[in-house]
């Protein structure tokens, strides 16, 4: 991470060159010769002062003899043995550590070619401590030049700023160092920073580029206050949902606004964004911050292979669809059955990607013959399964719809996998899978089962693993789309239960994390992903109504529902018969359920067969043989066919 901060601050500011940076640009190695040639000589008279207590010309009969011999060989082979060590090309504006390692070694290596070649020429009468004092002489005096340098650089880029907004900066880590760096340039010299507040004591009484780290986070209204703040600057990326919610509290009893910056990976990805200070939104309050997962491993699994994707034109499925293409697949096989998603995707990934090999296919998962068709044709190596119907409510009241989809389309789709001989198969699942309360959470369950169980059926063909994490951002129906439509309309909004929580994550991000965890995969694994802190809905919708500038159950009414059939208070990730174990990736685990599957198969024909023929009184004996901890109403599971309940609809 140092490493990947010293990059970004190296590409902070690429058009704030100052004239003595752009001096030296032009006349890189002349002021090469001249500096560390200055430097050689420099460091022998100091060595010769230093060495002869500063009266050498009076005790020291030989020292003009000496003095010359050593400026003659020292400054040559210096600048030589510079020179080799590429230390012409360093950037001086943005030296940090790794740029003393071979200033060090350049340095020691000139200094034993000055000594072999000086006691040679002197036979041996040549002052040895000379040669160690010019040593660290000459190490010291290109560290001055260099924190000189940077000061008259820094000074010649200044530039007179106008009118400036005085911040307060939460936080006094890397990110807050960055923002500070980035203040001190023209680019960003609008705001000025008089205090930072941070929670971790040891810091508090330091500077950080002349700015006082005064106290905790809490006494922020305090800090404002004293150093007559206008804004308020947050500069924690790591900060926790629950920090945040503090954060915010603590910044509206202020009355001052809260701004934030961008995370650091984006600051990595971008030279500019550490500029883009903006007003504290619901994506900073809801969004953890992407973990960034190593890209090779990801390239390795994708690049040069045939990957098929089904739901392809949902949220999920899209977001796959353009990781996976921008990682150099061979060849995307997009599926989805809505006609218009699958246009308005083919319009965005033949634009993003014009020469990339791709094809789309417009057909349902139900549809063996016409799956198969695709599998034969095209012979995919990776299928990424996230074709399902997730809606709650409503499948509540077409069950054998999602029977036949979710449990049936799995089948066929995993059945091909293995038929045509795909490498890895890996289905996409929900938290809503465990101890299901659902139609839709049922057949999830018993979907991921259809994947063990053929995985069962040949251990050395296809290995099928399960992906399984909560809710995402920006899908389509979520609680966060639904809030704000009902904000813009003045309310009300409605909230199932002040005890609901649920977890988020950004689609990005858990797409991200979907293909490293395919690479991982052996075969019947549940991989399941960090989904973070939960979150209180209640306190969403609250923070919602806030952040758009009203107050709750005054400006918009607050209505809470009860839950609807299927839903839960809340979400769990895994079973108790599983047992997540780390992988080598922080933001994943693995788990492997222990539950027989032994007979699963035939259950699963019956339960199909019932479904084809529109009887849920017949599938439910076997959808609980398959989720034997399903906790829907009882009263639904008396009812006597789905046909029945989709007519009354």
């Amino acid at each position: 991470m140092a490493a990947d901060l010293r990059k970004t601050l190296r590409a902070l500011t690429p058009d704030d060159k100052g004239p003595l940076s752009q001096l030296v640009r032009r006349h890189r190695l002349l002021f090469f010769v001249l500096f560390f040639g200055a430097i050689a000589a420099l460091s022998v008279t100091v060595s010769f002062l230093a060495r002869f207590e500063w009266s050498w010309l009076k005790r020291v009969p030989h020292w003009p003899e000496w003095w010359r011999t050593m400026l003659v060989v020292a400054v040559p082979v210096r600048l030589v043995v510079f020179y080799a060590f590429g230390l012409h090309r360093v950037s001086w504006r943005f030296a940090g550590l790794r740029d003393m390692a071979p200033l060090v070694y350049a340095t020691l290596v000139g200094s034993a070619i000055d000594a072999v070649a000086l006691m040679w020429s002197h036979q041996g009468a040549f002052p040895r401590s000379v040669l160690i004092v010019d040593t660290v002489v000459c190490l010291a005096l290109t560290g001055i030049g260099r924190y000189a340098y940077r000061i008259l650089d820094f000074l010649s880029r200044q530039v007179s700023p106008g009118p400036q907004t005085r911040v307060v900066i939460v936080g006094a880590g890397s990110a807050a160092n960055l923002v500070l760096e980035a203040m001190m340039t023209p680019r960003l010299n609008a705001y000025k920073p008089v205090a930072l507040v941070d929670d971790d004591p040891l810091k508090h009484g330091i500077t950080i580029h002349g700015v006082p780290v005064t106290c905790p986070i809490d006494r922020i209204g305090e800090v404002a206050r004293k150093h007559r703040a206008e804004a308020i600057i947050l500069a924690l990326p790591s900060a926790a949902t629950s920090q945040l919610y503090r954060i915010l509290k603590l910044s509206r009893g202020t009355g001052l606004p809260l701004k934030t910056t961008p995370d650091i990976w984006q600051i990595l990805q971008s030279s500019e964004a550490v500029t883009r200070i903006q007003d504290f939104s619901l994506d900073d309050l809801l969004t953890r911050r992407v973990v960034r997962t190593d890209v090779p491993e990801i390239r390795a699994l994708v690049k040069g292979a045939a990957v098929l994707v089904t739901g392809a034109a949902g949220s999920i499925g899209s977001e796959l669809c353009r990781q996976i293409i921008d990682q150099g697949a061979a060849r995307l096989l997009c599926l989805d059955r809505d006609e218009n998603g699958l246009f308005r995707l083919e319009q965005e990934l033949r634009s993003r990607c014009p020469g990339a090999d791709m094809a789309f296919f417009l057909g349902d998962i139900k549809d063996e013959p016409r799956m198969e068709a695709l599998f034969s044709r095209y012979g995919p190596a990776l299928v990424f399964h996230a074709a399902a119907y997730k809606h709650v409510p409503i499948l509540q009241f077409h069950p054998t719809e999602a029977i036949r989809n979710n449990v049936g389309g799995t089948r066929n789709m995993a059945r091909l996998a293995q038929r045509y001989g795909v490498d890895r198969f890996v289905m996409i699942s929900t938290d809503k899978a465990v101890r299901p309360t659902s139609i839709m959470g049922a057949t999830k369950q018993v979907a991921e089962r259809v994947i063990r169980v053929q995985g069962e059926l040949e251990p050395d063909g296809t290995r099928f693993s399960t992906i399984r994490f909560g809710n995402v951002l920006g899908s389509a129906g979520s609680v966060v789309e639904l809030f704000l439509k009902q904000i813009r309309q003045g309310g009300p909004v409605t909230v199932t239960d002040k005890r609901m929580t649920r977890y988020f994550m950004t689609i990005a991000e858990a797409v991200h994390l979907v293909l490293y965890a395919a690479g991982l995969g052996d075969g019947d694994e549940v991989f399941i992903l960090d989904m973070g802190e939960p979150v209180k809905i209640d306190n969403l919708a609250r923070q919602m109504i806030q952040l758009a500038g009203l107050t709750p159950e005054v400006d918009v009414p607050i209505v809470y529902t009860g839950l609807r059939p299927g839903e839960k208070l809340y979400e769990e990730l895994w079973t108790p018969d599983e047992e997540p174990q780390p992988t080598r990736h922080p933001g994943i685990r693995v788990a492997r359920s222990r539950r027989d599957t032994a007979g699963a198969a035939e259950v699963v024909d019956a339960l199909l067969a019932a479904a084809e023929a529109g009887n849920m009184r017949e599938c439910w004996p076997h959808l609980l043989r398959l989720a034997p901890d399903f906790q829907g109403d009882v009263r639904e599971r008396a009812a006597p066919s789905a046909a029945v309940r989709e007519t009354e609809d």
